[in-house]
């Protein structure tokens, strides 16, 4: 196992879990539940974590992970499939569920 990213919010790791999960990568969030834990252990050990299963993917998760994080949420994506405008963060259309251009 790998460790891909480590999130500042459990909500952050959710969202890259299920980005990874997207793409066929196993994965698993670490620290889940460690922010109860805060003061009792360093910050940096209590942030969630998101690990993949499988160490051959370590590069594409982190490739996928980097193009979520660094998407820019005011550029917006034409769907090729039906033509509704999307936000530049989303990765598949909101109408119709088709696949949209990086």
């Amino acid at each position: 196992m790998k460790r891909v990213h480590i999130a500042p919010t459990l909500l952050d790791a959710q969202l890259a879990a299920d980005a990874l999960s997207s793409l066929g990568i196993i994965s698993h969030i670490f620290n889940a539940n460690a922010a109860g834990a805060l003061g009792e252990v360093p910050f940096m050990q209590a942030q969630p974590e998101v690990w993949v299963d499988d160490d051959a993917y370590e590069t594409q998760a982190r490739e996928a992970l980097a193009g979520l994080l660094n998407a820019q949420p005011g550029a917006e994506k034409i769907c090729p499939h039906c033509g509704e405008p999307n936000p530049g963060n989303f990765l598949s259309c909101w109408q119709c569920g088709g696949a949209l251009p990086d």
